[in-house]
């Protein structure tokens, strides 16, 4: 064996490789993840109007909330499982979400109309029943899925995910080519989930056994503060675009959403390693061992990431100004508040895979509440004084709320320092007055 090879081999044990591998897909993911939602984003808005943006955005927010709501947490419950890589585990856990993905379907199909009468849109209730579909079929993928994260396979899970991300994407572009309407929306997203059924189960061969009742137990009580913390946290992430159709019109809602669209190609990246750095955690068994990894983690992302990224925001009202028509220029303040939110909840999200990682979920359920007070007290007025723009910053405002609240609780309870909260406050300043800049000149 070459001595050089044999020098990396010790450096790096067999945990870092993983570590890094995954960070490594995760980038790869993401990057092509960029291209393809930029791309399509570009496609769809030459192809289509603002109001159907805004119809499937509030759509699937409604979606996006029921499947928060009735979250048992089985996921990161069989990350955690010492047998989490034994097939009736696995199994009970997919007929657990079977269960909720078809209950799911259910619910938002019978109450469509009623939901398309709040909103007064009448055309939202055809819309909202066939879009019902996703989570039945999303719940239909192969129960060995949990393993790919548990090993830290994240370049399975780029394959999973890109394959349904390039198949819905050119399936609406495909389809709003002919018939210009929401519809092409609705039916790409359709099939990009069931390409994810049949993806799934060539990445993770095996079919469902029985499920075991003790097993449904053991995720049950790691899965209640679970629950709980995903109640708070889909009521506070989704008010916005919950009530957004109730307070701007669809128009302006349309603008909302590709502005969320474009924006949440850093929410995934960030999410993506909030998965690996969730997968390194549970893996090491000594708590000053967690510590010590978290610590230059955020250090790492507070004085270097975080920086960098402000001065991409800044960006941001040129870039869209550049890609996107006259329909389309509330965009342009709308993207770049977004993405300071993004940045912002990118180290609520890492500082609470530590939490997860140390069963302290409460903590983080806490910091939800207080954001949801913050923000139902705030989007109302905010977006009758500024319209659109006013939805905007309530939501960066209760994101800053739910980041500063975890924080000062980590700090609290286990001596978490606050320095890199901190710093991304400070930076987050400058792209901000940037667009205050903008929006008055």
């Amino acid at each position: 064996m070459m001595p050089h090879l044999d020098f990396v081999r010790k450096r790096f044990s067999a945990d870092s490789q993983r570590n890094l591998s995954g960070a490594g897909w995760t980038v790869i993911s993401q990057l092509a993840g960029i291209l393809v939602r930029l791309g399509s984003n570009l496609a769809l808005t030459r192809l289509l109007a603002p109001e159907a943006f805004g119809l499937v955005a509030t759509a699937l927010t409604f979606l996006t909330t029921l499947e928060w709501l009735s979250d048992l947490g089985v996921q990161p419950a069989l990350v955690r499982h010492p047998l989490g890589d034994d097939r009736t585990v696995l199994s009970t856990g997919w007929w657990i979400s079977l269960c909720r993905g078809f209950m799911v379907t259910g619910v938002a199909i019978a109450t469509a109309w009623p939901v398309s009468q709040f909103f007064n849109q009448p055309q939202l209730a055809p819309v909202l029943a066939v879009l019902a579909l996703r989570p039945a079929l999303m719940s239909l993928r192969s129960p060995g899925l949990p393993r790919l994260r548990r090993a830290m396979d994240f370049r399975s899970v780029f394959i999973d995910e890109f394959t349904m991300t390039v198949t819905g994407t050119l399936t609406s572009v495909l389809i709003a080519i002919f018939v210009p309407s929401v519809w092409a929306i609705v039916f790409g997203t359709l099939t990009g989930a069931a390409t994810g059924i049949v993806v799934s189960f060539l990445l993770c061969p095996g079919r469902p056994v029985r499920p075991d009742r003790q097993v449904a137990r053991e995720l049950r009580r790691f899965s209640t503060q679970i629950l709980i913390n995903t109640l708070v946290m889909a009521m506070w992430m989704n008010i916005d675009r919950l009530l957004g159709l109730r307070m701007v019109s669809s128009h302006d809602m349309g603008l909302y959403a590709v502005a969320w669209n474009l924006a949440a190609v850093a929410d995934s990246l960030i999410s993506r390693f909030c998965e690996v750095h969730f997968a390194s955690l549970s893996r090491l068994t000594d708590e000053r061992q967690r510590q010590v990894a978290h610590e230059r983690l955020m250090n790492l992302i507070s004085l270097w990431i975080i920086p960098v990224a402000a001065l991409a925001v800044c960006a941001g009202p040129w870039l869209v100004q550049q890609l996107y028509d006259a329909r389309y220029t509330g965009v342009r303040i709308l993207f770049p508040v977004l993405l300071c939110r993004a940045l912002i909840r990118g180290v609520g999200q890492m500082q609470f895979q530590l939490l997860l990682a140390r069963n302290q979920v409460r903590t983080g359920t806490l910091a939800y509440v207080m954001a949801l007070v913050v923000h139902a007290a705030c989007v109302v007025p905010m977006t009758q004084s500024w319209g659109v723009n006013g939805l905007a910053l309530s939501t960066l405002l209760s994101t800053t709320c739910v980041t500063v609240t975890q924080a000062l609780l980590a700090a609290r309870t286990s001596g978490e320092s606050l320095l890199p909260v901190l710093r991304t406050l400070a930076w987050i300043n400058m792209p901000l007055l940037f667009i205050s800049l903008v929006q008055a000149g």
